[in-house]
């Protein structure tokens, strides 16, 4: 019986697939309009035995763009989420036209009205097993006042879901599930490589490994000086130029999902710190610039936390632990995300 469960355990590891992306996004905020413009190309490798005639695609801005998403109407049907109604307002995506291969690409909705925040994009020929494509579209992303998860509150920008990405293809086959406020996300692994061009003033907090070195070094610079001496007033952010704007790249590999956020009132903290097996972990938390907070000990908590996480479960992952204060609305109550938790 034991050799028989070890075999099947083989067995079934050898069948096992996973699809494989890689996104290469540039994305612009811009914080008067509340609004975020971008290009996306994804390399979509199929690793499944099955030839895709088409792929799935989550948009999930839209969720907020009428009162009869399945995101609204399930918050409208919740007692519990009565506070959440005042603060509702619309958000969307849109300037999509997607190629595929640098060809012109047909798109079909979803065929329950409510899921606008999801699209099929038709495949010009069969995307066969252990072949690639490249996927690319322009986009823009409206985003709504903070109320779930995504949005804007009190001069912070939360960029959350705010791609177009397409829904995971596993044994079971699609899962193109609609956004929702109670519920979680299922989404495929991926390498990403990101810039985000944004105004000079604002501290950008994301997911991935930051690769502008110039505003990496002023962050731990002023970050470890605000661990060193929290009793006094913060060392807060100054931009680094005379420019408007500037432009910050950044990498992540192997990640669900790739989530951003800024404000120009962030208090920056910086500390490393070393987990079981000896991997040592740039940590970060970014919070509001308000007398008496208790974030300024935010540092220790997120080195305790990654500390014994890592003995409870297995060794954290990543290079790079982040937190991040939220608006006061705490509409979502937090939400976590690859590198980087609000």
């Amino acid at each position: 019986l034991f050799t028989f469960f070890i075999a099947t355990q083989v067995i079934a590891q050898d069948n096992y697939w996973q699809q494989q992306l890689r996104y290469n996004i540039r994305a612009e905020l811009n914080d008067k309009e509340k609004s975020i413009s971008g290009f996306e190309s994804i390399v979509y490798k199929n690793n499944s035995p099955s030839a895709l005639e088409y792929i799935w695609f989550h948009l999930w801005p839209n969720a907020y763009k009428n009162d009869s998403t399945a995101l609204l109407q399930q918050i409208k049907n919740d007692t519990a989420r009565a506070k959440k109604k005042e603060i509702i307002g619309p958000g969307s995506i849109e300037g999509l036209a997607f190629k595929v291969n640098d060809q012109p690409a047909q798109t079909q909705a979803h065929p329950n009205p409510q899921y606008i925040d999801i699209i099929k994009l038709l495949l010009n020929k069969p995307l066969q097993p252990g072949d690639s494509i490249a996927i690319s579209t322009p986009f823009k992303v409206m985003l709504p006042p903070y109320f779930s998860r995504s949005g804007y509150a009190d001069g912070q920008f939360m960029a959350c879901q705010w791609y177009p990405k397409p829904a995971v293809f596993d044994k079971n086959g699609w899962h193109e599930f609609p956004y929702l406020d109670m519920g979680e996300f299922y989404s495929e692994y991926a390498d990403y490589t990101v810039s985000l061009t944004v105004p000079s003033a604002y501290v950008v907090g994301a997911t991935g490994i930051l690769q502008t070195k110039e505003e990496l070094d002023v962050y731990k610079k002023l970050g470890a000086k605000n661990v060193a001496d929290r009793g006094n007033k913060p060392v807060v952010y100054k931009p680094l130029n005379k420019n408007e704007k500037k432009t910050l790249n950044y990498h992540a590999e192997q990640v669900p999902d790739f989530a951003w956020f800024a404000d120009t009132d962030f208090v920056i903290q910086y500390d490393t710190t070393q987990i079981p097996g000896g991997q040592v972990i740039d940590a970060f938390s970014y919070y509001h610039n308000k007398k008496g907070t208790i974030w300024r000990n935010s540092i220790d908590y997120i080195k305790d936390g990654v500390k014994s996480y890592s003995k409870w479960i297995g060794a954290y992952g990543y290079p790079v632990v982040q937190v991040v204060e939220g608006p006061k609305n705490n509409s979502s109550g937090g939400m976590e995300y690859p590198m980087i938790t609000l």
